[in-house]
């Protein structure tokens, strides 16, 4: 049982009076999610902006106890007044994993879009000879990232209360964070990149398209405020160096190449609990360095904001046995990597 489970590690116990958790229940929500993934590419003299033509997501999620999951189901088109759109094709996929014990967390990230908007939603970024409209610009991206992240003061702190919602911090407090993180990025950067773009790019860095894998450690702390019992304001800032594998293509030449550079992740959430109802909004930024060349680097940012109304319910007979499995498999974990 979940009361023998907590016995077996006395951390349940003493966190009991500083997190309420809703461990019994299961959370259905439905969120929006703004985008604000950007792929900066800097060149001697101009820097260029790639915006995804599908930026909005809309979709369903739940979480119970450790874990949060969310999936998008539809992602409309935006700003098609502000682009040449005879071109139309575009693909948006966007999976979501958030697993968070006291002690230890988990994010599993996978996005994957086509279609881009050159520049940005309103005009250009220091590009001469640009059109009236947009062009269409044919880029393929996609990335997955696993972070697993150590919370310090696991009995006062919950990340769960700030990016999940499945506990309720009683009283404001903050803990010392460790990530380390393994992404894999990919991009495709076909043949349509506009004339007066390429007229203006380093030549000796004419990307093409390339993968990187990168494994990052990044120290940083967690804050979360209470206001008035039911609402949170938390920020989880944190920073590190990345080493990097690139497989890389130019116009040219092909290149591998093992470098060192940095990654800035910073997450963030603000919102309120009641006894049924769940409401906030979360903030992500994952920044990542890529350099191709001389003065020539890609600044992966892969950002959003995400607003989410959820209602509790009691988990569904169907469903307690794998509820119960969750607290053995949490329980079992744990003492494993504490005894390791």
């Amino acid at each position: 049982s979940d009361i023998i489970n907590k016995k077996q590690d006395s951390i349940y116990l003493k966190r009991e009076n500083y997190v309420l958790s809703a461990r019994a229940k299961l959370t259905i929500f439905i969120f929006g999610t703004r985008y604000l993934s950007g792929k900066l590419f800097t060149n001697p003299g101009i820097d260029n902006y790639y915006f995804p033509i599908t930026p909005l997501n809309i979709g369903l999620g739940f979480s119970h106890k450790w874990l949060a999951v969310n999936i998008a189901i539809l992602s409309p088109k935006l700003g098609k007044n502000n682009y040449d759109n005879k071109q139309s094709k575009y693909q948006n996929f966007n999976l979501q994993a958030l697993v968070y014990t006291p002690k230890y967390g988990l994010d599993i990230l996978y996005s994957q879009n086509k279609g881009y908007f050159l520049g940005n939603y309103n005009g250009y970024i220091n590009v001469v000879g640009a059109p009236e409209k947009t062009p269409y610009f044919d880029m393929r991206t996609s990335r997955f990232t696993i972070n697993l992240l150590r919370v310090f003061n696991p009995i006062k702190y919950s990340m769960n209360a700030t990016m999940i919602g499945g506990e309720m911090q009683k009283n404001s407090s903050s803990s010392f964070i460790l990530n380390t993180s393994f992404s894999l990025s990919a991009f495709k950067m076909s043949d349509s990149i506009p004339q007066f773009i390429l007229n203006q790019m380093n030549q000796d860095a004419i990307f093409k398209g390339g993968i990187f894998y990168s494994v990052s450690v990044m120290p940083g702390y967690g804050f979360t405020w209470i206001i008035s019992k039911r609402f949170y304001l938390g920020i989880i800032p944190a920073i590190g160096p990345s080493l990097q594998y690139k497989s890389m293509s130019f116009e040219y030449e092909h290149e591998d190449k093992v470098s060192v550079s940095y990654r800035i992740l910073a997450k963030a959430g603000a919102g309120f609990h009641a006894k049924r109802w769940t409401a906030g909004i979360s903030v992500l930024y994952d920044n990542e360095r890529y350099h191709l060349g001389p003065n020539t680097n890609i600044f992966n940012n892969n950002g959003k904001i995400i607003a989410k109304v959820g209602y509790k319910i009691n988990v569904p007979n169907w469903g307690k046995g794998i509820s119960n499995k969750m607290s053995t498999m949490q329980n079992r974990l744990e003492h494993t990597l504490n005894n390791f």
